[in-house]
């Protein structure tokens, strides 16, 4: 890991990562709080992401072609700053009694323009200044620093909720996106010169990034289960608020801590995974994880016990940071770099465009039956996907080595 922190631009990134993420938490933790203090309503929860889901599924969709034309330091700094910028309206107008649900749905739909340009930008970026041999440890050790931050925050969030109230904890976050922001000032610039020059259509360029999933077909269909993954993690997660204070009987600190357990098993899972080389056979180890993050979801709904969840939502972290790793790492290696941008991009709408309607789903379902039957039908639905994905013949490409002539790659994606 040493030698990563010799390249100027690597520790940069890793410090403004952090920094946003301890910020992210914070955002996250507050928004599911003053919704639910002023609402009361399950709807509302699942609305709320949603809110936010849909112009970040957008957002990829319009800007993800043309995150390759531009400077990716410049994109990043951008969405640090502005997602920086919207937490100061409940900043300013909760100490004054002014603060309404619908000036939080402003903020939501602000943070789902600009965070989604930060993510592919990131990875198009980390990619690019280390060499190959380095990303399976460079994504470990941004993904584990990043859900350090994430398990430090919630459990912070929430106890500075209890000791100091809302709005210390709206001004640490962003005075922590305003920081990311500022680091990556002192990255060097990386717009890719390509051969051509010439100005291309965003369906021209959004067709580029969409061509390399031909010659990938396991790509494609690896973003179909995360799209049916995700449908349940988005169902799932807006109502992990009610679950722990109405069917747990917590309280803000116990939430804060147990949005902290899922962070803390993707920081052992990133562990795990950087200490070892990349898997022989990774079809195994990431439906296999996938899977087993089904059983956890299922198992979740069943827990009546406070700190049985928080056992169940940490091993779900620690499964899902092992796929995560390994998919980014397999996606790194294998993508040009002219068209990483654009291919990020694909694969984030293709995995995200199933949380949305989970939200919706879940919002909806949980008013009308129970949390407990919730889950359990999200797991099933999860478990279900995969055993059927383990006997489809598509994902034993997973295995395959890795495509040695990019020139040939390149130029069949372009043409």
């Amino acid at each position: 890991m040493g030698n990563l922190f010799k390249n100027r631009a690597f520790s940069a990134v890793w410090i403004a990562q952090a920094s946003s993420a301890l910020g992210g938490t914070f955002a996250t933790f507050i928004i599911s709080w003053l919704v639910y203090e002023l609402s009361g309503s399950k709807m509302a929860m699942g609305s709320i992401w949603i809110t936010f889901m849909v112009p970040s599924l957008l957002t990829t969709l319009l800007a993800g072609p043309y995150l390759d034309r531009f400077d990716r330091k410049k994109i990043m700094i951008l969405s640090e700053w502005v997602r920086a910028a919207v937490f100061l309206v409940p900043l300013i107008l909760y100490p004054l009694g002014l603060l309404n649900v619908w000036h939080l749905y402003i903020v939501a739909a602000t943070l789902g323009v600009a965070e989604p340009l930060f993510r592919p930008t990131s990875m198009a970026y980390v990619a690019q200044i280390l060499p190959k041999d380095r990303l399976m440890k460079g994504n470990s050790l941004l993904e584990g620093t990043m859900q350090l931050m994430m398990l430090i925050g919630p459990a912070l969030g929430g106890l500075l909720m209890s000791v100091l109230g809302v709005v210390p904890v709206l001004s640490f976050l962003v005075f922590c996106m305003a920081v990311s922001g500022f680091v990556l000032l002192f990255i060097p610039s990386a717009k890719k010169k390509v051969a051509s020059e010439k100005k291309e259509t965003w369906f021209v360029q959004f067709k580029a990034g969409l061509k390399f999933y031909r010659i990938y077909p396991v790509l494609f269909w690896i973003g179909i289960l995360l799209m049916i993954s995700n449908f349940s993690s988005g169902a799932a997660m807006p109502m992990f608020l009610p679950f722990v204070l109405d069917h747990l009987g917590g309280n803000e600190f116990q939430y804060g801590l147990f949005m902290s357990a899922f962070p803390l098993g993707m920081l052992l899972g990133s562990l795990v995974t950087g200490t070892f080389n990349q898997p022989k056979n990774l079809r195994r180890v990431m439906l296999g994880s996938l899977w087993m993050g089904g059983v956890l979801l299922a198992l979740l709904g069943w827990v009546t016990t406070y700190w049985m969840a928080l056992i169940v939502v940490m091993f779900s972290g620690f499964f899902a940071m092992v796929f995560t790793i390994n998919n980014t790492t397999f996606y790194q290696k294998r993508v040009p770099d002219e068209i990483r941008g654009r291919v990020f991009a694909v694969r984030t709408l293709l995995a995200q465009s199933g949380m949305p309607v989970g939200a919706a789903f879940g919002g909806l379902f949980a008013e009308m039956y129970s949390l407990t039957a919730l889950f359990t039908l999200l797991g099933i639905l999860s478990i279900i996907t995969i055993t059927v994905a383990w006997f489809a013949k598509v994902f034993y490409h997973l295995n395959d080595e890795i495509e040695e002539d990019q020139a040939t790659l390149q130029v069949a994606v372009t043409k």
